[in-house]
């Protein structure tokens, strides 16, 4: 299962109901309460057999989709992904680690981090200003310590 920025947007349009329906969540996980970075409140749904991210969902709508790394981004590359938004990231801190680098494109609705052309993760949201993302989603890890 390869990484599909498709099939991630596609999953911010689904209500809770038709998550747990596509992720058959019987078969995977389902933690309710939790939070995503900024975003609090959540409950998240996973089920690697079918979907190769987490998708976590407030009480309106799908918030956002976290694709960890794994066989869902086995191949993927931040060229690729830097391509596929078309326009230029901003740089962050990465949660990931030191090494990596998170990229941020807003306005297209996607982030990824990564050390080099490697890929840690991915997130897909809803498009939004760089200040609605940092104040919403994004947390700064601080500087890490050795």
């Amino acid at each position: 299962m390869n990484f599909d920025l498709k099939a991630c947007e596609a999953m911010l349009e689904l209500t809770a109901e038709q998550v747990k329906m596509r992720l058959e969540t019987a078969g995977g996980e389902t933690h309710r309460g939790v939070s995503y970075e900024g975003l609090e409140g959540l409950s998240q749904y996973y089920n690697p057999a079918v979907f190769g991210g987490r998708v976590y969902v407030g009480s309106e709508r799908v918030e956002i989709v976290y694709v960890p790394s794994g066989p869902a981004l086995a191949g993927i590359t931040r060229g690729e992904l830097e391509k596929s938004a078309g326009t230029q990231p901003t740089i962050l801190r990465s949660r990931a680690g030191k090494e990596y680098v998170h990229y941020v494109h807003p306005e297209q609705g996607i982030a990824y981090s990564s050390e080099g052309d490697r890929v840690r993760f991915v997130e897909v949201f809803r498009p939004r200003s760089l200040d609605a993302y940092q104040a919403e989603i994004y947390r700064d890890p601080g500087p890490f310590i050795r």
